[in-house]
Protein backbone atom coordinates (compact mmCIF):
# COMPACT_ATOMS: atom_id res chain seq x y z
CA UNK A 1 0.00 0.00 0.00
CA UNK A 2 2.76 2.27 0.81
CA UNK A 3 4.16 1.74 -2.62
CA UNK A 4 1.34 2.37 -4.18
CA UNK A 5 0.57 5.39 -2.73
CA UNK A 6 4.29 6.54 -3.23
CA UNK A 7 4.07 5.71 -6.83
CA UNK A 8 0.42 7.71 -6.98
CA UNK A 9 2.21 10.98 -5.12
CA UNK A 10 5.26 10.67 -7.75
CA UNK A 11 3.56 10.50 -10.98
CA UNK A 12 1.18 14.01 -9.62
CA UNK A 13 4.25 15.31 -8.37
CA UNK A 14 6.21 14.64 -11.95
CA UNK A 15 3.27 15.91 -13.74
CA UNK A 16 1.64 13.56 -15.46
CA UNK A 17 -2.08 14.44 -15.89
CA UNK A 18 -4.71 12.75 -14.09
CA UNK A 19 -7.84 10.99 -15.37
CA UNK A 20 -9.90 13.93 -13.80
CA UNK A 21 -7.92 16.44 -16.20
CA UNK A 22 -7.70 14.17 -19.17
CA UNK A 23 -11.68 13.89 -19.06
CA UNK A 24 -12.06 17.86 -18.11
CA UNK A 25 -10.03 18.88 -20.82
CA UNK A 26 -11.83 16.54 -23.65
CA UNK A 27 -15.11 18.01 -22.34
CA UNK A 28 -14.11 21.57 -22.63
CA UNK A 29 -12.50 20.91 -25.83
CA UNK A 30 -15.43 19.36 -27.31
CA UNK A 31 -17.61 21.81 -25.77
CA UNK A 32 -15.32 24.89 -27.37
CA UNK A 33 -16.01 22.63 -30.87
CA UNK A 34 -19.51 22.82 -30.62
CA UNK A 35 -19.77 26.90 -29.56
CA UNK A 36 -17.49 27.54 -32.58
CA UNK A 37 -20.08 25.40 -34.83
CA UNK A 38 -23.07 26.53 -33.97
CA UNK A 39 -22.34 30.05 -33.84
CA UNK A 40 -20.85 29.97 -36.95
CA UNK A 41 -23.35 31.90 -39.62
CA UNK A 42 -22.05 29.52 -42.32
CA UNK A 43 -23.13 27.39 -40.38
CA UNK A 44 -26.81 27.82 -40.51
CA UNK A 45 -27.41 29.74 -43.86
CA UNK A 46 -28.37 26.38 -45.26
CA UNK A 47 -31.74 25.69 -42.36
CA UNK A 48 -32.74 29.20 -43.44
CA UNK A 49 -32.58 28.70 -47.50
CA UNK A 50 -36.02 27.98 -48.21
CA UNK A 51 -38.37 28.75 -50.98
CA UNK A 52 -41.88 30.34 -50.28
CA UNK A 53 -43.92 27.61 -51.50
CA UNK A 54 -42.22 25.29 -49.53
CA UNK A 55 -43.31 27.32 -46.73
CA UNK A 56 -46.88 27.13 -47.57
CA UNK A 57 -46.85 23.51 -48.15
CA UNK A 58 -45.61 22.75 -44.81
CA UNK A 59 -47.81 25.00 -43.32
CA UNK A 60 -50.68 23.74 -44.66
CA UNK A 61 -49.97 19.90 -44.22
CA UNK A 62 -49.08 21.09 -40.24
CA UNK A 63 -53.06 20.62 -39.91
CA UNK A 64 -53.18 17.17 -41.35
CA UNK A 65 -52.76 14.06 -39.15
CA UNK A 66 -51.10 11.39 -40.98
CA UNK A 67 -48.59 8.98 -40.25
CA UNK A 68 -45.53 9.40 -42.27
CA UNK A 69 -44.32 7.38 -44.82
CA UNK A 70 -40.63 5.66 -43.89
CA UNK A 71 -38.88 7.08 -46.80
CA UNK A 72 -40.43 10.51 -46.14
CA UNK A 73 -37.16 13.10 -45.16
CA UNK A 74 -37.64 15.59 -42.72
CA UNK A 75 -35.62 18.92 -44.00
CA UNK A 76 -34.26 20.48 -40.60
CA UNK A 77 -35.47 24.21 -41.81
CA UNK A 78 -35.59 26.77 -39.36
CA UNK A 79 -36.71 30.03 -41.82
CA UNK A 80 -40.48 29.03 -41.10
CA UNK A 81 -40.56 28.33 -37.45
CA UNK A 82 -38.88 31.19 -36.47
CA UNK A 83 -41.23 33.63 -38.61
CA UNK A 84 -44.15 31.39 -36.98
CA UNK A 85 -42.33 32.39 -33.64
CA UNK A 86 -41.82 35.73 -34.31
CA UNK A 87 -46.07 35.76 -35.38
CA UNK A 88 -47.13 34.10 -32.38
CA UNK A 89 -45.57 36.64 -30.52
CA UNK A 90 -47.15 39.52 -32.15
CA UNK A 91 -50.39 38.20 -31.35
CA UNK A 92 -49.85 38.48 -27.98
CA UNK A 93 -48.58 41.86 -27.90
CA UNK A 94 -51.77 42.88 -29.67
CA UNK A 95 -54.24 41.31 -27.61
CA UNK A 96 -52.80 42.82 -24.74
CA UNK A 97 -53.07 45.72 -26.70
CA UNK A 98 -56.61 45.42 -27.14
CA UNK A 99 -57.46 44.39 -23.72
CA UNK A 100 -55.47 47.58 -22.72
CA UNK A 101 -53.58 46.21 -19.82
CA UNK A 102 -51.16 48.32 -17.85
CA UNK A 103 -47.94 46.83 -19.01
CA UNK A 104 -45.26 48.95 -20.79
CA UNK A 105 -44.54 48.53 -24.43
CA UNK A 106 -40.51 47.53 -23.34
CA UNK A 107 -42.02 44.27 -20.94
CA UNK A 108 -44.69 43.60 -22.95
CA UNK A 109 -42.48 43.05 -26.14
CA UNK A 110 -39.89 41.26 -23.62
CA UNK A 111 -41.87 39.06 -22.40
CA UNK A 112 -44.13 38.02 -25.76
CA UNK A 113 -40.41 36.90 -27.19
CA UNK A 114 -39.12 35.64 -23.98
CA UNK A 115 -42.61 33.29 -23.94
CA UNK A 116 -42.50 32.32 -27.83
CA UNK A 117 -38.82 31.55 -27.96
CA UNK A 118 -38.31 30.04 -24.95
CA UNK A 119 -41.32 27.43 -25.12
CA UNK A 120 -39.81 26.85 -28.80
CA UNK A 121 -36.05 26.23 -27.93
CA UNK A 122 -36.65 25.00 -24.54
CA UNK A 123 -39.62 22.08 -25.33
CA UNK A 124 -37.12 20.95 -28.63
CA UNK A 125 -34.55 20.11 -26.48
CA UNK A 126 -36.71 18.64 -23.98
CA UNK A 127 -38.46 16.29 -26.83
CA UNK A 128 -34.55 15.78 -28.15
CA UNK A 129 -33.63 14.20 -24.74
CA UNK A 130 -36.53 12.37 -24.14
CA UNK A 131 -36.41 11.07 -27.98
CA UNK A 132 -33.10 10.03 -27.57
CA UNK A 133 -33.09 8.03 -24.42
CA UNK A 134 -36.62 6.48 -26.18
CA UNK A 135 -33.98 5.77 -29.29
CA UNK A 136 -35.74 8.38 -31.71
CA UNK A 137 -33.91 8.76 -34.96
CA UNK A 138 -34.85 12.38 -35.45
CA UNK A 139 -31.71 14.94 -34.90
CA UNK A 140 -32.04 18.74 -32.66
CA UNK A 141 -33.12 20.79 -35.90
CA UNK A 142 -35.20 18.23 -37.11
CA UNK A 143 -37.40 18.65 -33.84
CA UNK A 144 -37.02 22.21 -33.52
CA UNK A 145 -38.65 22.05 -37.29
CA UNK A 146 -41.46 20.29 -36.45
CA UNK A 147 -42.15 22.31 -33.01
CA UNK A 148 -41.75 25.19 -34.97
CA UNK A 149 -44.17 24.54 -37.50
CA UNK A 150 -46.63 23.03 -35.24
CA UNK A 151 -47.20 26.29 -33.48
CA UNK A 152 -48.69 27.58 -36.37
CA UNK A 153 -51.98 26.47 -35.16
CA UNK A 154 -51.46 28.64 -31.59
CA UNK A 155 -51.33 31.13 -33.81
CA UNK A 156 -54.65 30.12 -35.79
CA UNK A 157 -56.63 29.27 -32.60
CA UNK A 158 -55.11 32.77 -30.94
CA UNK A 159 -55.80 34.81 -33.80
CA UNK A 160 -59.12 33.83 -34.41
CA UNK A 161 -60.19 34.00 -30.93
CA UNK A 162 -59.02 37.52 -30.30
CA UNK A 163 -61.17 39.07 -33.52
CA UNK A 164 -64.42 36.27 -33.67
CA UNK A 165 -66.23 38.26 -30.23
CA UNK A 166 -69.39 36.00 -29.37
CA UNK A 167 -70.96 35.56 -26.46
CA UNK A 168 -69.29 32.19 -25.91
CA UNK A 169 -65.53 33.24 -26.21
CA UNK A 170 -64.74 30.72 -24.14
CA UNK A 171 -66.46 28.18 -25.88
CA UNK A 172 -65.04 28.94 -29.25
CA UNK A 173 -62.08 28.68 -27.93
CA UNK A 174 -62.10 25.53 -26.65
CA UNK A 175 -63.66 24.82 -29.93
CA UNK A 176 -60.71 25.58 -31.99
CA UNK A 177 -58.73 23.94 -29.28
CA UNK A 178 -59.69 20.36 -29.98
CA UNK A 179 -59.38 20.71 -33.76
CA UNK A 180 -56.85 23.12 -34.89
CA UNK A 181 -54.40 22.29 -31.80
CA UNK A 182 -55.51 18.59 -31.78
CA UNK A 183 -54.80 18.01 -35.67
CA UNK A 184 -51.41 19.57 -35.33
CA UNK A 185 -50.34 17.90 -31.95
CA UNK A 186 -51.33 14.43 -33.55
CA UNK A 187 -49.33 15.40 -36.70
CA UNK A 188 -46.46 16.30 -34.53
CA UNK A 189 -47.29 12.94 -32.46
CA UNK A 190 -47.70 10.67 -35.65
CA UNK A 191 -44.18 11.99 -37.01
CA UNK A 192 -41.86 11.84 -33.63
CA UNK A 193 -43.92 7.77 -33.19
CA UNK A 194 -43.32 6.82 -36.59
CA UNK A 195 -39.13 7.66 -36.06
CA UNK A 196 -39.21 5.09 -32.74
CA UNK A 197 -38.69 1.84 -33.11
CA UNK A 198 -39.78 0.59 -29.81
CA UNK A 199 -43.02 0.26 -29.61
CA UNK A 200 -43.23 0.49 -25.85
CA UNK A 201 -41.75 3.60 -25.81
CA UNK A 202 -44.08 5.46 -28.93
CA UNK A 203 -47.42 5.91 -27.00
CA UNK A 204 -45.46 7.54 -24.60
CA UNK A 205 -43.30 9.79 -26.06
CA UNK A 206 -46.17 10.59 -28.24
CA UNK A 207 -48.27 11.52 -24.94
CA UNK A 208 -45.39 13.11 -24.13
CA UNK A 209 -45.26 15.93 -27.18
CA UNK A 210 -49.06 15.96 -27.68
CA UNK A 211 -49.03 17.24 -24.00
CA UNK A 212 -46.68 20.00 -24.28
CA UNK A 213 -48.10 21.23 -27.45
CA UNK A 214 -51.79 21.32 -26.61
CA UNK A 215 -50.98 22.98 -22.66
CA UNK A 216 -49.07 25.60 -23.74
CA UNK A 217 -51.74 26.81 -25.71
CA UNK A 218 -53.85 26.64 -22.59
CA UNK A 219 -51.19 28.57 -20.75
CA UNK A 220 -51.02 31.29 -23.59
CA UNK A 221 -55.05 32.25 -23.56
CA UNK A 222 -55.49 31.86 -19.80
CA UNK A 223 -52.10 32.72 -18.08
CA UNK A 224 -49.52 34.97 -19.93
CA UNK A 225 -51.49 38.06 -19.32
CA UNK A 226 -51.17 37.60 -15.66
CA UNK A 227 -47.73 36.53 -16.55
CA UNK A 228 -46.72 39.82 -18.73
CA UNK A 229 -48.88 41.71 -15.89
CA UNK A 230 -46.73 40.86 -13.02
CA UNK A 231 -43.46 41.18 -14.33
CA UNK A 232 -44.46 45.00 -15.49
CA UNK A 233 -45.69 45.27 -11.80
CA UNK A 234 -42.39 43.70 -10.60
CA UNK A 235 -39.73 45.73 -13.03
CA UNK A 236 -41.70 48.95 -12.05
CA UNK A 237 -41.90 48.21 -7.91
CA UNK A 238 -45.26 48.51 -7.67
CA UNK A 239 -45.83 45.18 -6.42
CA UNK A 240 -43.27 45.98 -3.30
CA UNK A 241 -44.34 49.64 -2.52
CA UNK A 242 -45.39 50.33 1.06
CA UNK A 243 -48.50 50.59 1.57
CA UNK A 244 -49.19 54.24 3.41
CA UNK A 245 -50.09 54.20 7.16
CA UNK A 246 -53.49 56.55 7.57
CA UNK A 247 -52.66 59.72 9.00
CA UNK A 248 -54.66 61.23 11.44
CA UNK A 249 -56.34 64.35 11.54
CA UNK A 250 -54.64 67.11 13.55
CA UNK A 251 -57.48 69.32 13.07
CA UNK A 252 -60.16 67.42 14.97
CA UNK A 253 -57.63 66.67 18.14
CA UNK A 254 -56.73 70.36 18.50
CA UNK A 255 -60.37 72.09 18.19
CA UNK A 256 -61.70 71.04 21.99
CA UNK A 257 -58.01 73.00 23.11
CA UNK A 258 -59.77 76.05 20.29
CA UNK A 259 -62.81 75.78 22.55
CA UNK A 260 -61.42 76.22 25.70
CA UNK A 261 -59.48 78.80 24.55
CA UNK A 262 -62.37 80.76 23.36
CA UNK A 263 -64.27 80.43 26.38
CA UNK A 264 -61.74 81.95 28.46
CA UNK A 265 -61.36 85.09 26.56
CA UNK A 266 -64.71 85.21 26.37
CA UNK A 267 -64.94 85.49 30.14
CA UNK A 268 -62.16 87.53 30.55
CA UNK A 269 -63.78 90.12 27.96
CA UNK A 270 -67.14 90.38 29.93
CA UNK A 271 -64.97 90.64 33.55
CA UNK A 272 -63.47 93.59 31.96
CA UNK A 273 -66.65 94.96 30.31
Amino acid sequence: MLNNNTQQTTSVETGVPSVGSIVWSAGRTRAQQAINLYANIDYLRPYFDVEPKEILHRLLHVLIPRWPSPDENIKPELYGPTMIVFTLAAILIYQMKLASHSVQDGTLIGTSFLICFGYWIGSSFAISSVSFICNTHLSLMQILNINGYALFSHCLVLFLATFIHTGHDHLLFYGLWCIVGGMAAVRMMFIIMARTINPRYRILLGLFVGAIHIFFLLYLHFAYHELAESVSHALNNEATMPIGLPVKPVLPLASPMVDVVSKLNNRVMARNN
